[in-house]
């Protein structure tokens, strides 16, 4: 189930970052695209919401029958990650989605002022790397008990830096008033997914 979780999670969180660059670089945001982002945020939403819950069953297993593993650095910092990224899920929610909205019929960034298209690009990019790390973190036994949690999580940090850079950098390289109309298979498409 856990695994579930992260599937759902990270599928749909990248499904959705995709469409946001994609509307970043081209394109007016229809009804059937505001459908697509509204459906997968809900999923993103079950998946962490499986994640927390098969988390914190991990935990508790771990402190009724294995409290040694409790001592493994990496699982809290995991923990801090996935924390992170709840909180950046709630700010997604009541404030990001509710704009995306707001900008059918224009381009995502269209008419916003520059503090806003940057506290879209942040946000997008913690969510970004927020479900990769601890999926990478997983995939890693070799950290187990060895690399202390701060490391990891300077190592997050940097990536998480690194990844608000590069976003920021998009906002300079990609127009922001361009409104070209989605072509008819985008529109399709995006009604399949709703």
């Amino acid at each position: 189930m856990h695994f579930i979780g992260l599937a759902l999670g990270l599928g749909a969180a990248t499904v959705l970052d995709l469409l946001v660059l994609r509307f970043l670089i081209r394109g007016k945001i229809t009804q059937d695209h505001w459908k697509v982002f509204k459906f997968g945020s809900k999923v993103v939403n079950w998946g962490l919401i499986l994640l927390w819950a098969t988390g914190l069953g991990f935990l508790t297993y771990y402190g009724a029958f294995d409290p040694a593993k409790l001592g493994n650095e990496k699982i809290w910092a995991k923990m801090t990650i996935v924390l992170i990224l709840t909180i950046n899920g709630g700010f997604i929610h009541s404030v990001i989605l509710p704009r995306v909205k707001k900008q059918i019929g224009r381009s995502i960034m269209e008419g916003l002022p520059s503090s806003h298209r940057s506290v879209f690009v942040v946000s997008g990019a913690i969510s970004a790397v927020s479900w990769y790390v601890p999926m990478m973190l997983g995939a890693l036994p070799q950290l187990n008990f060895s690399v202390p949690m701060g490391t990891i999580l300077l190592a997050y940090a940097t990536l998480l830096g690194s990844a608000i850079l590069f976003a920021h950098a998009l906002l300079f390289v990609v127009p922001t008033g361009r409104t070209e109309d989605a072509s008819e298979e985008d529109v399709v498409l995006s009604a399949k997914f709703a």
